[in-house]
């Protein structure tokens, strides 16, 4: 099933490339650069031996969006976990310990500032490495001077167990 994600996604990216072709980027400024500051909610997570306690995780995060076009985006996310809990999987506890979460992303424009994006990724950690499939929503408010602020919500699906986030972040157009 993996195997088959990845290569629809890269099709899917080979396909964007040729049609970005076609169209010049927003104002000529292609790259953009994102700080990310948030919460991650692990749902089936517990700490200190907790089970009814909700888990939320502080998050930070550093994106790179490249524009193909004014409605198509790829880029690369690299998320931070601050913070130690365990997964009930399987009956068994799954440590989970400062994960770092990379995510290669597609992302389009569904309405002026409105942006969806997806991708797949891996969740990088000591005791276990997860493939994940992240999927989530922003609206970016423009600054000025080619800054932005964007809320953003992301829905990250595991085989193990998903998580969603809630952050907010801090963009410039180079």
């Amino acid at each position: 099933m993996k195997k088959i994600i990845g290569i629809i996604l890269i099709a899917f990216f080979l396909s964007t490339v040729n049609y970005a072709q076609e169209k010049e980027a927003v104002g000529g400024k292609n790259h953009k650069i994102a700080f990310v500051f948030g919460y991650t909610h692990i749902p089936s997570a517990f700490e200190e031996g907790q089970l009814e306690k909700a888990v939320f995780v502080p998050t930070i995060g550093l994106d790179y969006l490249y524009q193909l076009n004014e409605e198509w985006s790829i880029g690369l996310a690299l998320d931070l976990e601050l913070g130690n809990y365990l997964v009930r999987f399987n009956r068994e506890d799954l440590e989970r310990e400062n994960a770092i979460i990379t995510a290669a992303l597609v992302g389009y424009e569904i309405a002026p500032r409105w942006d969806i994006f997806f991708g797949p990724g891996l969740e990088l950690e000591k005791n276990k490495n997860l493939f994940i499939f992240r999927a989530g929503v922003e609206y970016e408010l423009d600054l000025g001077q080619n800054w932005g602020l964007f809320p953003s919500i992301n829905y990250d699906f595991k085989q193990e167990y998903s998580t969603w986030s809630i952050n907010i972040g801090l963009s410039k157009r180079l």
